[in-house]
Formats: structure tokens, C-alpha cells, sequence
């Protein structure tokens, strides 16, 4: 089912592509490439989960979080290091893949859930797991910049970013599957606001946003 999914979404999609504006093409083009992703993903975790030995709860927690970042940062991490190292190109592409692959992550679970699926499911997951898979994404795309120039940390740097956009990834599925779900939803859009306000007043200066 999610390949079918997947080609009702990424061919007319792709078809844009040629009648597109640059920057906008390109943001589509990075929006297929999530999709992609999420795809491998999904083709990826269902290899490992009977060869991991853990229960559902157990696998989603420990090895999604790392699957999925790795194939999120691989496109934006090509782009950054042979194309350009400009944040403001780098980070709508990330935005843009992460978008892509909730889109066909949401899509999927939604369609493969039909008797179960409600409005408020699908609106829960718009607000929790998309600005989620943004945010991991663009947190490795935000640092990009900075690393490409600091030659000593490139490679330390580009592996503390992908631990941290991990972490928030297993803790929001962690909490989202707890007692503390409430906690676990307001967390991605709780963390987008924070680093919009830290970005906006300027008092906290971080490297990786201000670079």
C-alpha cells in the first residue's frame, strides 16, 4: 500500500517539476526526496523489526529514530557539503524534506488505519510528527553551515547534530506512547517556537542559528 500511496503523491508531483521557478523546484524536488526517504524507511525498519527481537513499543523507541534521521540528513548533507552551504538555501530544503517525509508517513498510517482513522488523528498527527520531522532535519541542516568551515569539527559536528535530532525523535516517541502523550505532543511545536524566539531576539547566540 505505501508504494502505491507514494506514486499518487511524488508523480503529480513530479510532473511540476519542469514548469517550476528555480526555488521552488527545488523545494519540491527536496519535498520528493522526503518521501523517498520515508519510503526506504518504511522498507528498512520492516527488515530489521523481526531481526531486532523487541516488542513494537521497544523497536519504535530505539531503532526508527536512527533510521529515519540517517536518511533524512543524507539528502540535505549531499546538498550542503556539493551544491551550496548557504543557510538560506539549506534550510527550507530541510524543512522541506522533513515535510515530505511526514506527508507520506501520515498518509500511510492513516490509510492503513481507515476504521480507526479520525479527523482528530489526522490533524494530531499534522501538528506533532510533521514539525517533528522538520525540526530534526533542519537542526542537522542548521549546523551545516558552520561545519563546512570549521574543518577540525566537521565530522564530530555532523555526528553531535545527528545524536541530538535522535534524541528528540526517541523522546517524542517515547512520551507520545506513555502516560505523558500530552507532553510528548506539545514537544515538537514547543521546541519549533523556542528556536523561532531564540533566532528572532538574538540574546542566545548559538553558532549554528546566528552563523
Amino acid at each position: 500500500m505505501v508504494y502505491v500511496i507514494f506514486l499518487c503523491i511524488a508523480l503529480p508531483l513530479g510532473l511540476m517539476l519542469p514548469i517550476l521557478e528555480r526555488r521552488s523546484r527545488r523545494l519540491v524536488f527536496f519535498l520528493l526526496l522526503g518521501m523517498v526517504s520515508a519510503l526506504v524507511a518504511y522498507k528498512l525498519n520492516s527488515l530489521l523489526y523481526p531481526l531486532s527481537g523487541l516488542d513494537v513499543v521497544q523497536f519504535s523507541q530505539a531503532v526508527p529514530p536512527v533510521t529515519e534521521e540517517f536518511l533524512k540528513a543524507l539528502p540535505i548533507l549531499v546538498f550542503a557539503v556539493f551544491f551550496s552551504d548557504d543557510r538560506r538555501d539549506i534550510l527550507p530544503a530541510a524543512m522541506s524534506i522533513g515535510i515530505g517525509f511526514s506527508v507520506l508517513e501520515n498518509t500511510t498510517l492513516l490509510v492503513q488505519n481507515t476504521l480507526t482513522a479520525t479527523l482528530y488523528l489526522a490533524a494530531l498527527r499534522g501538528l506533532t510528527a510533521s514539525p517533528l520531522h522538520a525540526l530534526c532535519t533542519m537542526i542537522i541542516g542548521a549546523g551545516l553551515p558552520y561545519l563546512k568551515k570549521q574543518k577540525e569539527l566537521f565530522y564530530p559536528g555532523i555526528f553531535g547534530l545527528f545524536a541530538v535530532s535522535v534524541t528528540i525523535h526517541a523522546l517524542f516517541n517515547l512520551l507520545i506512547q506513555s502516560q505523558y502523550s500530552w507532553l510528548g505532543a506539545c514537544l515538537p511545536l514547543t521546541l519549533c517556537v523556542l528556536l523561532y524566539i531564540f533566532r528572532r531576539v538574538g540574546r542566545v547566540k548559538l553558532p549554528f542559528l546566528s552563523y
